[in-house]
């Protein structure tokens, strides 16, 4: 198999390579989204905020495992976060050892806004595809979502 190929359930091969360039239409959309809303925080701090928002709230430990870091480098990025103003860190009610990240009002307004900036970009990508491309690309992106939970 070709590194620009994968195997596909029923048709054969799909053609990553063109699979990328479309990947990259999505992530320059999703970008200029959110550098259209005016954001001054750190695409790192955004994307935890995001994490943390969809979760409610979670430990530390759960975020450096969902970006993919040590523990004292989430501990770092929640230190800029907390003193940004966009998330708290709080006991745990079923365990009073446990610290919990909290987005604040501001974070979780900042989380939406980006959310809804995104939901708008991928609404104008999707105008640009047929009916059926349009149904197959939102059934991938919802099947990849469903994965994430």
């Amino acid at each position: 198999m070709r590194p620009d190929t994968a195997w596909a359930s029923t048709e054969g091969q799909l053609d990553l390579s063109s699979a990328g360039n479309g990947l990259a239409v999505l992530l320059e959309a999703s970008e200029r989204a959110v550098e259209e809303l005016g954001v001054t925080y750190p695409s790192a701090q955004v994307r935890a905020l995001l994490i943390i928002d969809r979760a409610g709230s979670m430990n530390l430990t759960r975020l450096a495992d969902a970006l993919r870091v040590k523990a004292p480098a989430a501990s770092k990025l929640c230190d800029r976060m907390e003193a940004a103003g966009l998330l708290t860190r709080d006991r745990a009610a079923a365990s009073r050892r446990e610290i919990v990240l909290v987005p604040t009002e501001s974070g979780r307004q900042l989380a939406q806004s980006v959310r809804d900036s995104r939901r708008s970009a991928l609404r104008t990508v999707l105008q640009a595809l047929s009916p059926d491309g349009q149904e197959a690309l939102v059934q991938g992106l919802s099947e990849l979502g469903a994965q994430t939970r």
